[in-house]
């Protein structure tokens, strides 16, 4: 049984995501954890006020969360449209990225659902999720997204440094039930590719093909700036992008990933950001 996080904030945005969602993995059994987090707006009060507050206060946002939670998965489970999903609710009064890691350690999450924005910018919130979540893949949906009858799965990269299969192979196995044609678009050109690329993008390529049914495609965008073009005519596939491991300086916050540069050219497609 796979184990999807969807965090949602009630818009229409996230509605949307849960249902491009659910028919990605319509073929899979998934239990999918819908996480609602909410906090208390203590900015205005002083001292004597905060004392003074009574329980109704704290407990009004936890109920309201609830509620619409539970609103929410009684619908989903009522008109249940895969017999092989499930619903549960997960109401947390934490920051979001703590929330995620909470419902990582205790739920063993395989994957986390994330609803991008149509603006160009990547919100603070994605971005300190991407940046620091590293033990499990990250989907980023954009709205309006829909699943395809055959997905496809392309993985973008130059290859100038060894990619650890174990993010891609896991996404893959949640797949493990549908037809998911992989293409592999090497940023660079086929000739001109130095000896260390040639064999990274070999170890991937033998890596992948025995969790799948059919071959790997293999394309070659020529340069870096191509990945746009690609992507703008690929908009109904899934992208993949990989971000290297954190340097010193990313680690102690001064730097987040330059990922977010390549994000902001896919902001209109769905895009799988898998950790080295």
């Amino acid at each position: 049984m796979k184990k999807i996080l969807i965090p949602i904030d009630f818009t229409l945005n996230s509605f949307q995501t849960i249902d491009y969602v659910l028919d990605l993995f319509k073929d899979e059994a998934c239990d999918f954890y819908i996480l609602n987090t909410y906090t208390y707006n203590t900015n205005s009060l002083d001292a004597i006020q905060m004392l003074q507050v009574d329980d109704d206060w704290f407990e009004q946002p936890k109920q309201q969360s609830i509620r619409q939670l539970g609103t929410l998965v009684e619908r989903y489970t009522l008109n249940l449209k895969y017999v092989n999903h499930r619903f549960y609710a997960v109401s947390e009064c934490l920051s979001l990225l703590d929330a995620i890691k909470k419902c990582i350690n205790t739920l063993s999450i395989d994957l986390i659902i994330l609803t991008s924005k149509k603006e160009n910018n990547i919100g603070k919130k994605t971005k300190n999720i991407v940046d620091k979540i590293r033990s499990c893949p990250v989907l980023l949906v954009p709205p309006h997204a829909s699943a395809c009858k055959k997905n496809n799965l392309t993985i973008a990269s130059d290859f100038k440094e060894k990619i650890n299969p174990l993010e891609i192979n896991k996404f893959l196995n949640i797949l493990e039930n549908t037809n998911l044609q992989i293409t592999i678009l090497v940023l660079g050109k086929q000739n001109t590719l130095s000896a260390n690329a040639s064999d990274n993008l070999e170890t991937i390529l033998k890596s992948m093909q025995p969790l799948l049914r059919g071959p790997i495609k293999l394309h070659y965008a020529g340069t870096f700036y191509k990945l746009k073009d690609y992507a703008r005519a690929h908009l109904d596939g899934i992208m993949c992008i990989v971000d290297k491991k954190p340097d010193v300086f990313r680690k102690i916050g001064l730097f987040h990933s330059n990922i977010f540069s390549t994000l902001k050219q896919l902001r209109a497609n769905t895009v799988l950001t898998i950790h080295q």
